[in-house]
């Protein structure tokens, strides 16, 4: 039996209380790692976390260098004492604590809602610093080069909120606002370049064509990648608090300026050798965008951080620092009690989900084997619809037959990857009304039948092409009770409603069919359902 005199070292304590951080960050970056993947605009979050572990490190040699001064700076004090209130030592805590139960619950069934990860990310920090206030309390703790404070954590902690997705709520209105802005000035500094523009919404017409301005030009990601810049570089300086604001504000300045100068190459380019070759410079001129706010930041950071002449104070040769303080403690009752709740958390939500999905039938899958054709020709998706989708696995084709002209999507979500109502939000009613195109048909939901399997489809007649062009959609979930489907937006009320009744997304396939070569929508289906017997296979 291990004695207690075992768990006074500081270092098996400390790894007795860090298992619930370790769990709790785990289901964070988790949550977080599909976005940072499939949206560019969020890649840099995969450098946060060691950004994160720099300012750490740094604040540690900072506090090793300076350990002569009191614990704690000054700006600290009222979250120290907010954290010794009553409030802060006990309310908070278990509040954060109680709201994981049905963050997890509604992350299970939502795992690519924002407002979730935002939630996930305030319970996660908020419950780490406290354990951390618990743990160093007004002592530090030292090892070799590097003394840690409750100081320390506190901005690296919170510096990982900038790779947390924005909100729809609050990222729409403002790429909204700074598209429109973009497209104004740029019209206006076209004109007196004598290079004729006319603004359309959030397009820019110019004698070649349409330039659309999309979310990458909107500003947006330059915005957000200067922020992260900013306040970086204002916490690894030490800047002041007023310094810090000025160099958020220089980044965001700077982050129109070059996003303007962009947009103003890209329409004259546009303009003068054509949109083919306005598309090659797109992606070099975003990465000179970002190069030249990082080191316009970088410079403006260290003009900031100099200090006048004749303030320097001679340093002081640090004194030889301890292997630990005297006082340093660690709440192993706190850490267990934490451990002991988030293990009920787990097997509480994983049986809720269990429990629901085991009367479900058997999942039902099958893919796609294309034909057989020279004329077949592979579409790559871009980036836009796999940031939107989601999805795991895409499949586009186009080809010619008998005298039809086809085009193919076969997309696959793998169980659990996205939320369960997410592909209802996207059947062609409202991307291809989103695009400007109309209907003029449109069927109702129609079961065609291939190599045993009843698919459910809706058929769509657009009808401002020439010749016209007929889709037709299928949505299939993998474990459902019903073959059916219909459109329906990400409301609240649709996000919570698998909550409510245990559903996950239990693995969905989609199937979009656009031909053109038929005169209505009774030819289109059967034209479709001759061509479901050669290319549906059932399995995977």
């Amino acid at each position: 039996m291990m004695s207690a005199s075992k768990f006074e070292s500081p270092f098996l304590r400390m790894a007795l209380c860090a298992l619930p951080l370790a769990w709790l960050w785990w289901v964070l970056i988790n949550d977080l790692r599909v976005e940072w993947t499939v949206n560019p605009q969020y890649g840099y979050g995969w450098a946060v976390p060691f950004f994160c572990a720099l300012l750490l490190a740094r604040n540690a040699r900072f506090a090793a260098a300076k350990q002569n001064r009191k614990p704690e700076a000054r700006s600290q004090n009222g979250l120290r004492k907010f954290l010794r209130s009553a409030f802060g030592s006990m309310v908070l805590p278990i509040s954060l604590a109680l709201l994981y139960l049905p963050s997890r619950l509604i992350q299970e069934a939502n795992p690519d809602w924002r407002l979730v990860g935002w939630t996930l990310a305030i319970e996660v920090i908020g419950l780490t610093l406290w354990l951390l206030h618990l743990t160093i309390h007004d002592s530090q703790f030292t090892i070799g080069k590097f003394s840690f404070q409750f100081s320390t954590f506190v901005f690296p902690l919170c510096f990982f909120l900038v790779a947390v997705p924005w909100p729809s709520l609050v990222e729409m209105p403002i790429i909204q606002s700074l598209t429109r802005m973009d497209v104004r000035a740029t019209t206006e500094l076209m004109g007196w370049l004598g290079i004729p523009a006319i603004p359309h919404g959030n397009v820019i017409e110019v004698a070649t064509g349409i330039v659309g301005i999309d979310e990458a030009c909107s500003g947006i990601r330059s915005f957000q990648a200067t922020l992260m810049i900013s306040l970086f570089l204002g916490e690894w300086l030490r800047m002041t608090l007023g310094r810090r604001m000025t160099l958020v504000l220089a980044g965001f300045l700077l982050s129109l300026l070059f996003n303007l100068s962009r947009l103003m190459l890209l329409v004259w380019v546009g303009a003068h050798d054509g949109l083919a070759t306005m598309s090659r410079w797109h992606d070099p001129a975003g990465i000179m965008i970002l190069l030249g706010c990082f080191f316009g930041l970088w410079f403006l950071a260290h003009g900031l951080a100099a200090r006048p002449q004749g303030t320097e104070t001679r340093s002081q040769k640090p004194e030889a620092l301890p292997t630990e303080t005297s006082d340093f403690r660690l709440p192993i009752s706190a850490g267990l009690v934490l451990s002991a709740w988030l293990v009920l958390v787990e097997t509480g939500v994983e049986t809720w989900y269990r429990i629901h999905e085991s009367r479900l039938p058997a999942a039902v899958t099958w893919s796609i084997a294309w034909p057989a054709n020279p004329t077949m020709k592979e579409v790559p998706l871009g980036i836009d619809a796999r940031r939107v989708l989601r999805f795991d696995e895409n499949q586009s084709r186009r080809w010619q037959a008998d005298g039809l002209l086809w085009q193919a999507v076969f997309l696959r979500w793998e169980p659990g990857s996205v939320a369960a109502r997410l592909t209802a939000n996207h059947t062609p009613e409202v991307c291809l009304s989103c695009a400007g195109y109309h209907f003029t048909g449109q069927s109702g939901l129609q079961t065609l039948t291939a190599h045993g399997l009843q698919l459910p489809f809706r058929f769509y007649q657009v009808g401002d092409t020439v010749p016209p062009v007929f889709v037709a959609y299928c949505l299939w979930e993998d474990r459902a009770k019903r073959r059916e489907f219909s459109t329906a937006l990400l409301s609240y009320g649709n996000r919570l409603a698998p909550v409510l009744i245990g559903q996950r997304n239990a693995g969905q396939r989609s199937l979009e069919i656009a031909l053109t070569g038929v005169n209505d929508l009774a030819s289109a289906q059967t034209a479709v359902q001759q061509l479901l017997e050669k290319i549906l296979f059932t399995g995977r």
